[in-house]
């Protein structure tokens, strides 16, 4: 699977949220829940991006699903 690397410094902590600084110069937040555990200001992260098609697949159908019970509904 192909993917896509970049990185980011955490500028620094704010409450729950990590200030990060991408080397694109955009400032992030991002919630600590989702970073590892004892990040800290400093740190240098590993941003990844990837395409995920099996969550993509779910998401096309929970949305057909929803597609469908709307037209249902708009049928009565």
């Amino acid at each position: 699977m192909k993917e896509s690397k970049s990185e980011g410094v955490v500028d620094r902590i704010e409450g729950d949220l990590a200030v990060v600084e991408t080397e694109w110069r955009e400032v992030v937040n991002i919630p600590l829940k989702y970073l590892p555990e004892g990040t800290r200001e400093g740190n240098v992260l590993d941003i990844i991006f990837r395409i995920n098609p099996e969550r993509e697949k779910e998401r096309r159908e929970e949305i057909k699903k929803l597609q469908e019970e709307l037209l249902k509904r708009g049928e009565k």
